[in-house]
């Protein structure tokens, strides 16, 4: 999508969605079916397992690792793994 951006060394699955304005940082991995919405931003060396949803305007931080279908709040701040399922509303 438009002012979408994608770094250096980073692995994108099949089918993915990287929507307007979202920033994946260096030595990301995001996995098959995944979402990553607007303003989105998943910071270097972060791992975004299958089938994710990463809301509007969240931060992933750096080298934090999100299990498959997760779904990631708007504005959410993802300090520390989430395993799979995990439904993450704040920060955390």
């Amino acid at each position: 999508m438009e002012a979408a951006i994608v770094k250096v060394n980073s692995h994108i699955g099949k089918q993915v969605i990287v929507n307007t304005a979202a920033s994946v940082d260096h030595d990301c991995v995001v996995g098959d079916f995944v979402h990553i919405a607007p303003q989105a931003t998943l910071c270097g060396g972060a791992e975004i397992g299958e089938g994710t949803l990463v809301g509007a305007n969240s931060t992933v931080l750096p080298g934090v690792k999100v299990g498959k279908w997760c779904s990631i709040a708007a504005g959410a701040v993802i300090s520390k793994d989430l395993p799979d399922g995990a439904s993450q509303k704040g920060y955390g």
